[in-house]
Parts: structure tokens; C-alpha cells; sequence
């Protein structure tokens, strides 16, 4: 394994951390291990558990476009440290199959020995590495992991980009689309509780609901994808995101789309 410096990067993956590391939740990792176990606790009841953000990650590394695949990376247990295992990294594969790793939650492992390791004290957020082998089970802190399990991320899972190129400023559907999942009936037949979790992870990253009708998965260019108008009308005064655009003097609107 070999510390990778964020300068040494590819540019789109420069781009991608920058991006997440501005998201206000992320301050909860990056304070390990100066934190309460009620800050802990309302991060993982906000969705912001080691799993979610290292999906939320990926996702944004395939909304940058990055030159390469992206995996989503699960260790169940480590060969070193039971304390290690249960956790979750991104890997993306390069052209040149060089293979990097990004885990944002490694900062937890501050007091994985007893007595606890200086070297693991002070981890960067993100701790990134290149493996020495494609594939390979180590994690540079945890160790070897036993089971190690890796999905791949493509753009049918990606959000896709809001912004409008010409302002900057986020976009909104100027009415809702045919089958909003704000709409009485429940007219994309979500099973319950769906939408309501949808909600609260959207409010909780400061953020909102791209209309799935926009969504990159139904052949819609990135760069064309729109909020959702239910979550706008809905949720918008709860949401930092939405509280922001309505500041800057937004948002642009967009007609919805006419999908059959």
C-alpha cells in the first residue's frame, strides 16, 4: 500500500473529494476523535454512517465523470483488529490499473491498540492509498480483511448535476412531473416510509430530491437533471441547499419532462 497525496491525484477525482469535503456532515468525521457519542449518534440516525458515505462518495466521483470504474468497498472482518471490521471504503480503478482507495471515516480507528497509536491519531480525511495489488484485502489501518465484497457504481446510480450552466444556480421543475412522488396516491407506488426516508436524508446532507424523471438512469444528460418540485414546495424552507438558492437569487426553472 502507498499514501497517495491529494495533489498527485487525477484532476476529476481532485474535483469529486473537494466537492464532498465541503458537505457539512463530513465535519463529524474529519473531528474524530474529538467528538461526543451524541454527535456519533445523530450522524448515524441522519444516514451518515460509514456505508452512506462512502455510497454518497461514489456517487459524486461518477457525477465528475472520473477517468476509470468505481466500487463501492465492504470489509467484514478484519484478520487484525476485530474493532476493524464492518466497514467502508470507495476504490475506482484506473485506465492504467493503478487501483486508489478513499475512505472518509478512517479518522474512527483513532484507538483501535491499546494503549492507542500515535501514527493513528491524526489520519487525514480522506485517507487515500494506491493498493499493491488490484484487489487486494489490506486496509492500511484496519488490516486484512477476511471478507472483502465490492459493487460496482455506475451512472444509473449517480443523481446526476442540477446546476444551470449558465448561472450556476440550482435547477427546479416549474411544476411536477406526471408521477411526483409528492403527489396524493402514491403514484410510483413506493413501499412505506420510502419518501419519508428520502426526506430526511436529503434534509440531513443539506441537500434536496432530484426528480427521478430527470434522473441520469432514464437517458437524460448530466447536466439536465432538476429538483424535485414536491420536495421544493414540500421541504424547501428545511433544507440549507434550498434556503441558499432562494439567497443567491434562484432557482432556474425547468419545464418537466413529457415521458411516456
Amino acid at each position: 500500500m502507498t499514501p497517495v497525496k491529494r495533489q498527485r491525484l487525477p484532476h476529476s477525482v481532485r474535483a469529486a473529494i473537494e466537492k464532498f469535503a465541503s458537505l457539512p456532515v463530513i465535519e463529524i468525521w474529519r473531528d474524530f476523535p474529538h467528538v461526543t457519542q451524541g454527535e456519533l449518534r445523530l450522524t448515524f440516525e441522519a444516514g451518515w454512517d460509514p456505508e452512506s458515505v462512502s455510497r454518497a462518495f461514489a456517487r459524486t466521483l461518477v457525477e465528475h465523470q472520473v477517468d476509470g470504474e468505481v466500487f463501492l468497498t465492504y470489509g467484514d472482518e478484519s484478520a487484525r483488529h476485530s474493532a476493524g471490521g464492518d466497514h467502508w471504503w470507495v476504490r475506482i480503478m484506473l485506465p492504467d490499473q493503478r487501483e486508489l482507495n478513499i475512505d472518509w471515516t478512517a479518522r474512527q480507528f483513532y484507538n483501535l491498540e491499546q494503549p492507542h497509536s500515535p501514527q493513528h491519531q491524526d489520519l487525514p480525511c480522506p485517507l487515500v492509498w494506491q493498493s499493491d495489488q488490484p484487489g487486494e484485502s489490506v486496509h492500511p489501518i484496519t488490516g486484512t480483511y477476511l471478507l472483502l465484497r465490492t459493487e460496482r457504481v455506475g451512472i444509473e446510480d449517480s443523481c446526476g448535476d442540477v446546476r444551470d450552466s449558465r448561472t450556476g444556480l440550482p435547477r427546479v421543475l416549474s411544476s411536477k412531473c406526471r408521477r411526483c412522488i409528492f403527489r396524493p396516491g402514491n403514484p410510483m407506488h413506493l413501499e412505506d416510509g420510502y419518501r419519508d426516508r428520502m426526506v430526511h436524508e436529503a434534509l440531513a446532507r443539506g441537500s434536496w430530491i432530484v426528480c427521478h424523471d430527470t434522473l441520469p438512469a432514464t437517458g437524460a444528460p448530466i447536466g439536465t437533471q432538476a429538483i424535485c418540485r414536491g420536495f421544493w414546495d414540500a421541504h424547501g424552507p428545511d433544507s440549507l441547499g434550498c434556503r441558499v438558492t432562494a439567497a443567491l437569487g434562484g432557482p432556474i426553472y425547468a419545464p418537466p419532462p413529457h415521458r411516456g
